[in-house]
C-alpha cells in the first residue's frame, strides 16, 4: 500500500465528509487502500441516492420551462448542491444546455458537489471554451482536488488544452497528486512537452515541500518515464535529488521511492545513491528497515554496486544489527534474483562474526547446487571471502 495514494484517499474522504482537520480520519490510516477507496465510494453513493427519486422527477420537470427559466430558478433558487444532483438524472445534453444558461462562478460550485462518474457524459461533450472558463475559476480558487477527480473522465485533447492553462507547476502537481485513475498518468505526462517536465524538476530546487505530490506522479508512471524524469532530475544540481531523499527519509516514503529508483538508468542511480544525505547512518537504517517492512531487497539489493565502501559498512552494520533472519531472507532474494554481486559485495562489508552467520545458509545452497560454486568462486575470491567456505 502506497503511503502516498494513502494520503490523498484520507483527504478526499475529508474533503466528501467536510472535515477540513486531518488528524480526525487518522484511525483509518492503516486500512488497505482498496478499503478507503471503497469507503469514499459507498459514502458518496449514499449522498447521491438518498432522495434520488425527487431529483429525478425534478430533472424530468425541468423539460417543461424554457432553458434560461430552468436554469435561472436552478442558480437562484435550488443553489449548486441540487443543481449537481439534479444534473446527475438528467440527459447529458439536457444538462450542457442549461450549463450555458448559467455563470461560471456558480458553474464551479456546482462543479464541487458533483460525482464525476455520475456525469462523465457531460464531461466528455461540454463545450471546450464553457470548460476552459470553468477550470480557470477552480483554479483560481485551489480546488486542486476537484479538478485531479475530474481529469480522468476529459477528452485528451480538452485534457491538454486544459493542461496549458494550468501554468502554475505547483497547482499542475496538487492536480496531479489527486488524480483518481493512476493508469493514465504516462499518458497525461506524455500530453505535457518535455521542456515542461524539465521546468517541473527546476521548480522542486526551491520548493521541496512538494516533493510528495512529484513522488506520487512519479510512482504512477511508466517505466521509460520514471528513467527520463529521473533523468532530468539527475542531470539538475544534486541538492534535487537530495532534496528528494531527505523528503523520502523524513516521511517514510521508501516503499514508494525505492521501486521508483530501481527504474532509472544506472548513471542516475549511481547519483542518488551517492548524494549527501545517503552517507549518514540514519537513513541508511531507515532504508534497511522499511526494505524489510516492504519485502523491497530485491530493489535495493542491485543499488549496493552504486555505494561507497563506506556506505556499504553502515549498511552491512544495520543489517547486522537486525534478527538473522533478515540475513538469511536477503540470501534467499540473492539466490531468486540472481543478485550475487551486490550480496557479495554486502558480505564484504560486514564483521567476521555477522559473516560467519551466514556461512550455514550458503553451505546448504552450494550442496543444492554444486554449479553455484563456479559463479561464486570468482567473487569469493575479490572479496576475501574464501574463510566462509573452509
Amino acid at each position: 500500500m502506497s503511503k502516498l495514494e494513502t494520503s490523498a484517499e484520507l483527504m478526499k474522504i475529508g474533503q466528501l465528509l467536510g472535515i477540513k482537520n486531518s488528524t480526525e480520519l487518522a484511525f483509518l490510516e492503516q486500512l488497505p487502500l482498496s478499503e478507503l477507496i471503497k469507503l469514499r465510494t459507498l459514502t458518496t453513493d449514499k449522498l447521491f441516492n438518498d432522495g434520488r427519486k425527487l431529483f429525478q422527477k425534478l430533472a424530468s420537470a425541468s423539460k417543461l420551462m424554457p432553458l434560461g427559466i430552468t436554469a435561472s430558478i436552478g442558480e437562484k433558487v435550488f443553489g449548486a448542491m441540487l443543481c449537481a444532483r439534479i444534473a446527475s438524472e438528467m440527459p447529458y445534453q439536457r444538462a450542457i444546455d442549461l450549463s450555458q444558461k448559467m455563470s461560471v462562478p456558480f458553474l464551479a460550485k456546482v462543479t464541487l458537489e458533483l460525482d464525476p462518474r455520475r456525469v462523465k457524459d457531460i464531461i466528455q461533450n461540454m463545450p471546450l471554451d464553457k470548460m476552459r472558463a470553468v477550470a480557470k475559476e477552480l483554479l483560481a480558487q485551489k480546488n486542486f482536488m476537484i479538478m485531479g477527480g475530474f481529469v480522468g473522465f476529459m477528452k485528451p485533447d480538452n485534457l491538454k488544452t486544459i493542461l496549458n492553462d494550468v501554468a502554475d507547476e505547483e497547482a499542475l502537481l496538487h492536480i496531479g497528486f489527486f488524480i483518481e485513475e493512476k493508469h493514465i498518468v504516462s499518458n497525461i505526462m506524455r500530453l505535457l512537452p518535455k521542456e515542461r517536465l524539465r521546468k517541473l524538476i527546476t521548480y522542486m530546487r526551491h520548493h521541496k515541500d512538494l516533493w510528495p505530490e512529484s513522488l506520487a506522479l512519479m510512482v504512477h508512471i511508466e517505466d521509460d518515464l520514471k528513467r527520463e524524469m529521473g533523468d532530468i532530475a539527475a542531470a539538475e544540481h544534486e541538492v534535487v535529488l537530495d532534496d528528494l531523499i531527505q523528503t523520502v527519509y523524513r516521511l517514510s516514503l521508501w516503499q514508494d521511492a525505492l521501486p521508483l529508483f530501481a527504474c532509472m538508468s544506472p548513471n542516475t542511480q549511481y547519483k542518488v545513491i551517492n548524494v549527501p544525505s545517503m552517507q549518514q547512518h540514519d537513513v541508511l537504517q531507515a532504508t534497511v528497515l522499511h526494505t524489510s517492512k516492504y519485502d523491497l531487497w530485491s530493489t535495493l539489493l542491485p543499488l549496493i554496486e552504486y555505494m561507497t565502501p563506506t556506505q556499504r559498512q553502515i549498511l552491512a552494520q544495520v543489517v547486522a544489527e537486525q534478527e538473522v533472519n533478515l540475513l538469511n531472507h536477503i540470501i534467499t532474494v540473492a539466490y531468486q534474483q540472481h543478485l550475487w554481486q551486490p550480496l557479495f559485495d554486502l558480505l564484504a562489508a560486514m564483521s567476521e562474526a555477522a559473516q560467519q552467520q551466514t556461512a550455514p545458509i550458503l553451505h546448504k545452497l552450494l550442496a543444492t547446487e554444486g554449479q553455484l560454486q563456479q559463479k561464486w568462486q570468482p567473487l569469493i575470491e575479490a572479496r576475501q571471502l574464501s574463510h566462509l567456505f573452509v
